[in-house]
Formats: structure tokens, sequence, C-alpha cells
């Protein structure tokens, strides 16, 4: 069928010949306007541009939105943590306060700070664990609880001090087992020797000359810059009593409590405190050797002891530890220096009660015997001129009074 069409055709077969071609070309060719409408609409529309510039500037809304509030958030978070360290800061001060006072404290060198003088004195106990200073006021009647002092013990030279008392320290047995002096081999003739010194002499004459008169060998120890101290320097020179410069240092307690004039302070240049040292020295002539009064600060402190030995040495003269402190280095700066030393043994008359320095005298002569010598301090003080008086006397034979300065040495070690 089909050649015969193509052969005889007409001009109008050819034609649909042609059509048909081009239908089928149409048909299996897609359509360009529905891409190209888009590309109009584009152009020429105004609903479809504003649909997509819409979301392009909430877009841009949103981002300044999300940037502000990170930031408030950055500002917000920070805030709370400078406020958090800011209140974890405050305690710091007062916990690490509390902790100190909470934590144990080890022991100073210093030895602990003496009490304010107080004229009712507890009962002396025996084998004291912990041992404390006490500042004893030689004007006022001290009272002792085992032996209450008679009124009458009060004497004239406790009331001519009452305007000024003169207070002085005193540390009982300051080390449990204090060091043992060097005993000499005994012999069948051999006696233990004794030594009493009177301390804070340059007040009251006529005790300190009584004192005298109970035994030539009492060492006299007198106050820089007393009332009467060169006149009883004097005095006491020319009836063959031994002299000593009782030299103030600084306690722990000062400047509540102040060692009087001509004192020797921690707070002094080197040639402020050697200075005031030989002015010191110059005020008592015909001294022999020092003991300190208080001092239970300055010497402890190795620096101004080596000052002071400096300065003892070139005089020559021995220096003897009242021992107000259990840290005092005067030993060691001694042996350093070389220099004559001793220490106090027994306190006599921490309270002034005639029984009770009885006592503390019976006491230094048992210590005299274990250890071949003892030295005892005292004060001028009528209960110590009764009791002195008492029991000198019974210790002839016993033990000998001896002057201060024969039971000095170097120390050794």
């Amino acid at each position: 069928m089909s050649p015969t069409k193509s052969t005889g055709g007409t001009k109008k077969n050819q034609s649909k010949t042609t059509k048909v071609p081009a239908l089928k070309k149409a048909a299996q060719k897609p359509s360009p306007k529905p891409k190209k409408k888009p590309r109009a609409t584009r152009k020429t529309g105004t609903k479809q541009p504003d649909k997509k510039k819409n979301p392009g500037t909430f877009h841009e809304v949103k981002k300044t939105v999300l940037g502000i509030a990170i930031l408030l958030a950055v500002c917000l978070t920070t805030a709370m943590l400078v406020d958090i360290f800011l209140k974890a800061g405050r305690p710091v001060a007062p916990e690490t306060q509390t902790d100190k006072k909470k934590a144990p404290v080890a022991p100073p060198q210093a030895p602990a700070p003496t009490p304010p003088e107080d004229n009712s004195l507890p009962t002396p106990k025996k084998d004291r664990s912990a041992i404390e200073p006490k500042l004893i006021t030689k004007a006022e009647g001290l009272k002792e609880k085992q032996h209450p002092p008679d009124k009458s013990t009060i004497t004239k030279t406790q009331v001519h001090k009452k305007g000024s008392a003169i207070v002085y320290e005193v540390y009982d047995d300051v080390t449990p087992t204090p060091p043992k002096k060097v005993v000499p081999p005994k012999r069948n003739d051999f006696v233990p020797q004794i030594a009493i010194i009177i301390d804070d002499i340059g007040y009251d004459k006529e005790l300190t000359m009584d004192l005298l008169n109970i035994d030539k060998n009492i060492t006299f120890a007198i106050l820089p810059f007393s009332p009467a101290g060169t006149q009883l320097a004097h005095s006491l020179s020319a009836k063959g009593a031994e002299l000593m410069l009782h030299l103030p240092m600084e306690p722990t307690q000062y400047p509540k409590v102040n060692p009087g004039p001509g004192a020797l302070l921690s707070e002094m240049s080197p040639d402020e405190l050697l200075s005031q040292l030989h002015k010191d020295i110059h005020a008592i002539p015909g001294t022999v050797g020092v003991n300190n009064h208080m001092g239970s600060r300055l010497t402890a402190d190795s620096n101004k002891m080596n000052q002071i030995f400096t300065v003892l040495k070139q005089n020559n003269l021995f220096f003897i530890d009242s021992r107000t402190s259990a840290e005092s280095k005067a030993e060691q700066c001694a042996r350093m220096f070389q220099l004559k030393f001793s220490h106090r043994d027994v306190f006599l008359d921490n309270f002034q009660n005639v029984e009770y320095i009885s006592g503390q005298i019976k006491k230094l002569i048992k210590e005299a015997k274990e250890n071949g010598s003892a030295i005892g301090i005292g004060h001028p003080h009528q209960a110590t001129l009764d009791a002195l008086k008492r029991e000198l006397p019974k210790t002839r034979g016993k033990v000998r009074l001896v002057p201060v300065s024969r039971l000095v040495e170097v120390p050794s070690g």
C-alpha cells in the first residue's frame, strides 16, 4: 500500500507526508515553552521575585538576632563567672586565719609571755610539767597559800617601794635537766661551795648593808642609774663585798613590762646597744661581772648576746645567766667567746615568806652537795634577810659561802 501511495500521490499527499514527520518531530521534542515561562516570569513578574527576596531578609534578621543572643549569652556567662570568682575569693582570708588557729602551733623560741603582775600568787607546785614565768613586785607583800605571811613581814623597805615597784622576771626550772657543773674530785677535806647573789640593789641602803653584815661573801648585783646605786657601790666595795652589774635587758612582755633605765633592747642597732652597754658598765664602779635583769627575750637572741659578750670580754667581766628563759643562748655564746660563765641554780625568794625562803636555801645546799657548787639568787626583802640570818649559820661545816666569781669558768664542750 505505501508504494502505491508514494508513487501516485498528488501535491496534497506530498504535503501530508511532509506534515507527518514534522508532527513526529514535534511529538518527540519536548516543548520549550514551559521552561521559558519561568524565565519570563523572573524578568517580568512581580510576585515571584518578592517570594525569593523575603526569605533572604528573614535569614539576615535571624542571623542578626542570633548574633545578639550569642553576645548577650557570652556577656552573661562572663558576668556569672566573675561573680562566682569574687564570691569564692571573699572567704579565703578568714579561712586561712581559722586554719592557722586550728593548726597546732609549734613552741616558739622565745618563752611563753609572762602573765601580768598580780598580788595573789598561786601555790607553788612541785614537778610542774609546764613552767610559767612570773612577775614579782618587790613593793607588795606577796602571799603564798601554803605559807601565808604575817602582816608584820611587810617591812619599811617594801613600803618605801610601793610608789615605784621594781618588777623582775622569775622562771623556775627552765630546763627539765639543767646542765650539770663539773664536780671536782672529792677529797676528805672537800666542802661544797655556794654563792648567793642579791639582785636589784640600788634603792634601800639600810637593808643592803644589813644583808652585807650577815656575810661579807654575799655578792651584790646593782642596777645602773638606780637612785643609790653609785653610793652603795662605793660603800659595799669599801667593806670588801663583790659587786656585779645587774644589766637590764628586754623581756618578752616589753614594752608592757619595762626593764628600767639603761636597758638593752632588741630594736637597738649594734652601735646603740654597745654604747648603752658601756654607759651601764661605767655607771657601777668596781664591778667584776654581769648578770641579766629580766632579759627573757634578749638572752634568746644569739646575735645580741654576741655583741654584749664582745664588750664583756674586752672588759674582763664574767657573765651569770639568771635563766629567765628556757631559750637562753648565753652559755653557747660564752663558749664561743671563751668568756667565764655560770648560771643561776635556785631562786631563793619567789615568795616573800621566811619558811619558803628557808626551804629554798636548803635546796641550794642540796644542789651544791650533788654538783660540787650551786648559785642562788635573792632580792633585798626583809623576809630574805631574816631567812639568811637563820639558815646561813647552820651551813657551817656543810657548805662554804663564797663570792660568785669563784664559781665561774669558761664553758667546756
